[in-house]
């Protein structure tokens, strides 16, 4: 027996679900991260309010079906958890006690070519919020003393309830994952055809708030030009290559190449042929992890801040992920008369360039460093590639100081395993 009021209007039975499912993720795609706090609370109480009513609609729309009983297999199986019960008693606190209780932490990290410097993390609630605007140009005296001529920083936000360690973003976009993935089983259950579901599942599939890596959404790079006084946000872009946790195994690599020495090589191959293509290449890191498999993050900026701010993540990785090389590709300009472009910014500098490089890193576990560059005007010819990847490896190399953090990690660990 079908519940014939979900059929009005040629509405299915899924229709008011996917509607709250809509507009709760609606609210979600409201929150910014220098939005100020009382308008983002209000976005998170009418997310919790409508997530909650995914379910109230179902239970409405389903009752005295057939239905009813995928209904409940499937709210067991990706709804009764701690995440979703969270939603839940926060969806009860805001609608009866009070507005969520919204922490917010900044942390703000100074990139220079000697070292890296994390500065201690600034906490904000309702009460004590300024404008993050206000916050970056109280910083000017502080950027101005560190004697560089740019300074290069990055600022991280994350998102808390007040007194609690767990990151919002994680929980949301965990709960948000569990509530499509019940709402896909209950689609393929009921097995329906509703225009007006479709479109809303399309609506929702297309959000970003859980597709964006967290990183895009909640950290920014900027340069600080100490003699014009000035900041610049970086404009950037991440390819994301759609895998669960971007993770592959390392032998797809030796499969696209298998005339390679090792996984290095392969991977100077790949971007050697992308580039010959292309003329042009995206920054990208291959990170690979003790168990044979690896990961490949490409991405791009306006400004250098980014290179050092990944690789000073990954960095942080390291030992926790259990990563056990890292290698790096990326265009660089080529300088002779290096001593007079030292007081120059970087944008200044391109005047000056020789010429321009694809250069390669890869730092390892066991302390060895391999660096290869190429002349970007060289790049079609074979005889030229192949006398490059003949000639010795050099382990001393000027100008990438952004490699440092994974180098230094390396040799912590190192150190440390080997204490007696």
């Amino acid at each position: 027996m079908e519940n014939n009021d979900s059929k009005d209007n040629g509405r299915g039975l899924l229709y008011s679900a996917y509607h709250k499912l809509y507009s709760a993720l609606s609210s979600l795609e409201k929150f910014e991260k220098e939005t100020n706090f009382f308008d983002n609370i209000t976005y998170l109480d009418s997310f919790f309010s409508e997530y909650r009513n995914v379910t109230f609609m179902l239970q409405k729309s389903l009752a005295h079906t057939e239905y009813m009983k995928a209904y409940e297999e499937n709210r067991q199986k990706y709804l009764l958890n701690d995440t979703c019960k969270w939603f839940i008693d926060k969806r009860n606190e805001v609608l009866k006690q009070q507005p969520f209780d919204l922490e917010k932490k900044i942390r703000i990290v100074v990139y220079t070519p000697s070292d890296n410097l994390a500065l201690p993390e600034l906490s904000f609630t309702i009460e004590d919020d300024i404008e993050f605007s206000t916050l970056i140009d109280s910083m000017r005296e502080f950027f101005t003393k560190l004697n560089l001529v740019e300074v290069m920083f990055s600022a991280e936000f994350s998102f808390f309830e007040r007194g609690k360690t767990e990151e919002l973003h994680d929980n949301f976009v965990e709960g948000i994952s569990n509530m499509k993935l019940f709402m896909k089983s209950m689609k393929e259950a009921v097995n329906e055809s509703c225009i007006l579901s479709d479109q809303l599942e399309k609506k929702i599939d297309e959000m970003k708030f859980y597709r964006i890596p967290k990183n895009m959404l909640l950290t920014d790079d900027y340069i600080f030009y100490t003699r014009k006084n000035m900041f610049e946000r970086a404009s950037r872009a991440e390819l994301s290559l759609g895998v669960k946790n971007g993770k592959v195994p390392s032998s797809n690599f030796e499969k696209m190449f298998p005339g390679s020495k090792d996984l290095f090589e392969s991977f100077i191959m790949l971007h050697l042929v992308t580039f010959q293509m292309q003329k042009n290449l995206m920054p990208t890191c291959l990170i690979v992890y003790n168990d044979s498999t690896m990961q490949l993050m490409s991405f791009d900026s306006s400004i250098k801040t980014t290179v050092y701010r990944k690789l000073y993540e990954i960095a942080n990785r390291i030992e926790k992920e259990e990563i056990i090389d890292v290698m790096y590709v990326g265009e660089m300009y080529i300088y002779k008369n290096t001593k007079e472009i030292l007081n120059l910014e970087s944008r200044e500098r391109i005047k000056y360039k020789n010429s321009e490089s694809l250069i390669f890193f890869k730092s390892s576990h066991d302390l060895t460093n391999c660096f290869y560059a190429f002349d970007s005007a060289m790049i079609d010819d074979m005889e030229y590639i192949v006398s490059v990847l003949l000639s010795e490896k050099k382990d001393k190399f000027e100008n990438l100081a952004f490699m440092n953090p994974i180098i230094n990690e390396f040799k912590r660990l190192v150190h440390k395993n080997n204490k007696p």
